[in-house]
């Protein structure tokens, strides 16, 4: 009864269920297939963030063209551009490895 539940829980991690699509019934469940939906996930989520930052750092330093630069606006865009960098490069090497692994795959 346990590993009913399980399956369940781990058919929830493949790429097409978060439409709402079901696996075919001849494909059996993969689990590097998960792994790489997963993957694909937090480095989009990585990007997004890392970008958002970006803008904030720009919309930041636009304000303070504007209005004047204080130190506590420098601070905020100094650690705007830090963290969005530190998150952004990797979610950007990540999701470029997982591309050449579903293009690799399909070949």
């Amino acid at each position: 009864m346990a590993g009913a539940g399980k399956s369940q829980e781990s058919q929830g991690d493949l790429p097409g269920s978060s439409r709402g699509t079901a696996p075919a019934a001849d494909q059996p469940f993969d689990d590097v297939l998960a792994r790489r939906a997963r993957l694909k996930r937090i480095t989009s989520l990585g990007q997004r963030t890392g970008y958002g930052l970006y803008l904030l750092s720009l919309v930041l330093g636009a304000v303070g063209t504007r209005w004047g630069y204080t130190p506590l606006l420098s601070t905020l865009i100094a650690v705007a551009l830090v963290v969005g960098s530190m998150l952004l490069a990797p979610s950007i090497v990540m999701s470029h490895g997982i591309k050449a692994a579903e293009r690799e795959e399909r070949e």
